[in-house]
């Protein structure tokens, strides 16, 4: 699975989002994820990717943002 594929479920399942609404250029706050709503998806992606991602990632302002963060933990075709 893709990452943004993985950021638009994990977004439709911590808000009223909707996830045909997300691309990579989206500010996180202009969809109205605050940094509670942040969290909890960040918490999401590692739970569903069995991953953690540690508290130095920085803070995330665009869904590429979120992309990069998660791209080296995604497996690779070969």
């Amino acid at each position: 699975m893709q990452a943004l594929e993985l950021i638009r479920t994990g977004i439709a399942e911590n808000t009223d989002i909707n996830p045909a609404a997300v691309a990579p250029a989206s500010r996180l706050d202009e969809l109205g994820i605050d940094s509670f709503t942040l969290l909890e998806l960040i918490f999401t992606l590692e739970e569903r990717m069995e991953i953690e991602l540690g508290s130095d990632v920085g803070t995330p302002e665009t869904v590429q943002d979120l992309i990069d963060i998660l791209q080296p933990h995604l497996p690779t075709d070969g």
